[in-house]
């Protein structure tokens, strides 16, 4: 056993941890696990950092090289900061005399996965692992699967990072490595013992899950999307099937209901359950069903029956229930207890969140951002109020897969009415988003109005609606940013705008007006 220390975590309260992970690792260490040279002498390192304004004093400064700067041209800043040494890949564009040793690899981006884990303790050894992936119900299916699991267990996904009553925001889906390990240490910290992990694609394409083995990953189904990163839907695809290789994963959970899943389940190495409502499925879908009250799933597996409801609403989330239940007993929970703990698990924010009051129509607030999550939204909608109609509020982002548009307006013909909007320009001119929606529109029944102001465009949304129509707003789901200037989301330059509250808001203004 370690010695006893007090680490201090801002904004929480002071831990007492025993057998911490390592931290000051000897330069040799970290050259080594990054196989570069090592260096004649060299101080110890406290972290990796990939921001030169992140460095504090101790730190080893990535080079990372990107789509906009380039970490070599920051590196005297870093080292100025406090950085004692320096990953870089292209040892010509750094200064001449940086005064810290410089770690020169292949390629920086390649050991960011590796280095990580080492500062950051190797967190991922003391965790069993789940990993999630696919094009739509990731952050549903990981959030299921860690209530599914029990006990201490991590959960990292869009909406951020939670152990126990434990919470910290995150940036990106899935954070890039050393942010990564840093949080796994910090779940380890916590009692935790299992962690679900959500995996985009681009984090499997930028290594940003290196360094990571899961011991089960699960797939969730597959269509277009991000191909302004990915440029084509086959290398889209790749960096999607390369999480089930036996150096990412010891086995899989795949849906199999679309031919990607089928196809996945066919070509991968590492062994498959298949989840689905076909014959030869390990885990079939006997029955599902879903509304206001949730979704119960029929499933047959090893023989034997098993009723499985969560207070999820969709029956998109039919396979992401299943699958959540799947990968729970290929982690070794009995069937029955798996099933009991999905039925208490609370949906994550922005995924098909109900609001209503009395009078008033009922608001979905989703996160659907393609065609086939909206289409599979507005059905949702209107099995929610059969008898009433269906009040879409739409937009899509700015500076990002400008090539779905006209797909996401084509999904939304089946609305009664659409309302398009803003949902964050990111630099490109709204109103030429909203037109590129719209041309999927065109010929549609669905009666189309522009309202570009986002909070204008809810409101009247609400107030148009009836009491026994739905008003679905898509698009951003549980985010609190909406940022309109150029550039990645940030929260100097983004306004808060939250959908659900912009939602309870008009609701409230609503029924104030009828007992008036």
């Amino acid at each position: 056993m370690g010695r006893v220390r007090a680490l201090v975590v801002p904004t929480e309260e002071a831990l007492v941890l025993a057998d911490p992970p390592s931290r000051w690792t000897p330069l040799a260490a970290v050259a080594a696990r990054a196989g570069a040279a090592l260096p004649p002498a060299g101080p110890v390192v406290d972290a990796l950092v990939m921001d030169s304004r992140r460095v504090a004093p101790g730190d080893l400064f990535a080079c990372v090289r990107g789509a906009r700067s380039d970490g070599h041209e920051h590196a005297a800043a870093a080292v100025a900061a406090g950085a004692v040494a320096v990953l870089a890949d292209r040892p010509d564009r750094l200064p001449h005399d940086l005064g810290v040793p410089v770690l020169v690899v292949p390629a920086v981006r390649a050991v960011l996965g590796p280095v990580g884990a080492l500062l950051a303790g190797d967190p991922a050894d003391r965790l069993r692992v789940v990993a999630v992936t696919g094009s739509n119900g990731k952050t549903t299916t990981s959030t299921l699967l860690a209530g599914a699991l029990g006990g201490r267990c991590g959960l990292l996904t869009t909406v951020g990072a939670t152990v126990g009553r434990h919470t910290r925001s995150t940036a990106l889906t899935t954070p890039e490595a050393p942010d990564l390990h840093r949080l796994l240490r910090w779940m380890v910290q916590r009692g935790a013992t299992t962690a679900v992990v959500e995996a985009s694609s681009i984090a499997v394409d930028v290594g940003r899950v290196d360094g990571l083995c899961a011991e089960v990953a699960v797939f969730t189904g597959f269509e277009p999307d991000h191909l302004d990163h990915h440029g084509t839907l086959e290398q889209y695809w790749a960096s999607k099937a390369r999480l089930f290789t036996p150096d990412r994963a010891r086995a899989a959970v795949v849906v199999t209901d679309d031919p990607w899943g089928r196809r996945l389940a066919d070509q991968a190495v590492v062994p498959v359950t298949r989840v689905g409502h076909d014959a030869d499925c390990d885990v079939r879908v006997l029955r599902g069903t879903s509304g206001a009250a949730g979704t119960e799933v029929l499933l047959e597996h090893d023989g034997g029956r098993h009723l499985v409801r969560s207070p999820v609403v969709g029956r998109v989330h039919v396979t992401n229930l299943a699958a959540a239940w799947a990968a729970a007993v290929a982690m070794g929970v009995a069937p029955a207890t798996a099933a009991r703990r999905l039925a208490s698990v609370a949906p994550p924010d922005g995924r098909n969140t109900l609001l209503t009051a009395p009078g008033s129509p009922l608001v979905v607030v989703d996160y659907a951002h393609t065609p086939g999550a909206l289409a599979d939204a507005v059905a949702t909608a209107s099995e929610l109020r059969p008898y009433g109609e269906v009040h879409l509020v739409l937009g899509a982002r700015g500076a990002r897969d400008r090539w779905k548009r006209q797909g996401l307006g084509t999904a939304a013909r089946a609305a009664d009415h659409v309302w398009l909007t803003n949902e964050g320009s990111h630099g490109e001119d709204p109103a030429a988003i909203v037109a590129e929606l719209a041309v999927g529109l065109l010929g549609s029944n669905a009666r189309v109005r522009t309202v570009l102001d986002r909070r204008a465009a809810i409101t009247a949304a609400v107030d148009a609606a009836g009491p026994e129509d739905v008003v679905l707003v898509v698009g951003r789901g549980h985010e609190t940013l909406l940022q309109d200037a150029p550039g990645a989301l940030d929260p100097a330059t983004a306004q808060r705008f939250a959908d659900a509250d912009v939602a309870r808001a008009a609701l409230g203004e609503g029924r104030r007006r009828l007992a008036g």
